[in-house]
């Protein structure tokens, strides 16, 4: 794959945006009011040590793939084991896309259209993407990027004239730590999906350089967070917000304007679309990628629509219990096991260092 060294910022930009900048900001302003920008700060940086772990672990062989290689350092069993705990929360990660999918154009374009068709419509355009492989999937982020860019500033110059900027005192007086601390967890879960990077390593080579690109990426994704975060506090306030579930979509709506700024929501619903079935279609790719290495390729053409199937079952279970489904998209439980999963690349390079320390010593 010959691609521009800026190729991969653009990609985790699209991969990180599409779940940040739509749910974790309502999120936030339900648990932390407003002190929701402390842990926007703090759970970003924290999510920077993942990266640095999931880089540092790519870069011991950057010719070579980790699902590979990763044997060679924690051991044949217990590398297959990581490899499923990974597959497994892919899979579970895109029914949540999925059902979020459902959610939002059930309740405001397809009203009465059963949930299952909506999956089974959703699941063969993730499919389809997803089999094209990373190549494809990273060119595709290229050509949303650009829009991307367009559709936050047109949102953020429709928040600016509603925005209530009196508010900015109470976001340094109003802190609780105990709150702080847990909502900088919950937003380390949300920017610490580092770990697909391992899977780019057969397609896109790792350089050392690439770390301050991806750094970067983090950082446009905190500012963009952290924007979107304090807009919607100062248009909505703290109650209001909270009971939106899309506030960006919200505020499009409720714009008197009447040019191309007020009728932007086709574009922003467009984007976040593309953006979603990029998320999901590349946590499919990095699924078939572990089920290939745990039965050593066989029947690995089979296994893409089979994974989607699963995620779409996932999906229509969660759509028959709304309630269950809340509960376990909101639980701290959930959290935690998010953060074991994408914790994977310092299990590998705390081994790696007393393995390869241990045979300089010799």
């Amino acid at each position: 794959m010959r691609t521009s060294k800026w190729q991969l910022f653009r990609f985790f930009i699209i991969f990180f945006s599409s779940q940040t900048t739509i749910f974790l900001i309502p999120t936030l302003i339900g648990s932390s009011s407003y002190q929701g920008w402390i842990a926007i700060i703090a759970g970003s940086l924290l999510g920077m040590i993942l990266l640095w772990f999931t880089f540092h672990v790519g870069m011991l062989r950057p010719n070579q793939a980790w699902v590979i290689f990763g044997k060679d350092i924690i051991g044949k069993w217990p590398h297959k084991f990581m490899l499923l705990m990974l597959l497994c929360w892919c899979v579970y990660y895109v029914s949540y896309d999925i059902e979020n999918f459902v959610m939002f154009f059930g309740s405001n374009y397809l009203r009465g259209t059963p949930p299952l068709i909506i999956q089974f419509v959703i699941g063969l355009v993730i499919m389809y993407t997803a089999s094209l492989g990373f190549t494809t999937i990273a060119y595709m982020a290229d050509g949303l990027f650009l829009i991307f860019i367009i559709t936050m500033i047109i949102l953020f110059n429709l928040f600016l004239p509603n925005a209530d900027f009196n508010m900015l005192p109470a976001f340094i007086h109003y802190h609780d730590p105990e709150i702080a601390i847990k909502d900088s967890i919950v937003v380390m879960s949300w920017f610490g999906e580092w770990i697909v990077l391992l899977f780019v390593v057969p397609d896109l080579k790792l350089e050392a350089k690439m770390l301050k690109r991806l750094v970067f990426t983090g950082i446009f994704v905190l500012v963009t967070v952290l924007i979107g975060w304090s807009l919607t506090m100062m248009s909505f306030g703290p109650h209001l917000g909270q009971e939106l579930q899309y506030p960006f979509l919200e505020m499009v709506r409720s714009s008197k304007q009447d040019n191309l700024l007020g009728n932007s929501d086709p574009l922003l619903i467009g984007l976040w679309s593309s953006s979603m079935f990029i998320h999901s279609a590349f946590l499919i790719y990095v699924a078939s990628i572990c089920v290939s290495c745990l039965f050593h390729n066989k029947g690995s053409k089979v296994y893409v629509p089979l994974l989607t199937m699963v995620s779409i079952t996932i999906a229509y279970l969660y759509s028959r219990d709304i309630g269950r489904y809340y509960k376990h998209y909101n639980s701290f439980a959930v959290v935690i096991i998010w953060l074991i999963v994408e914790s994977i690349p310092i299990y590998y390079a705390i081994i790696a260092f007393f393995r390869y320390r241990n045979k300089t010593a010799e």
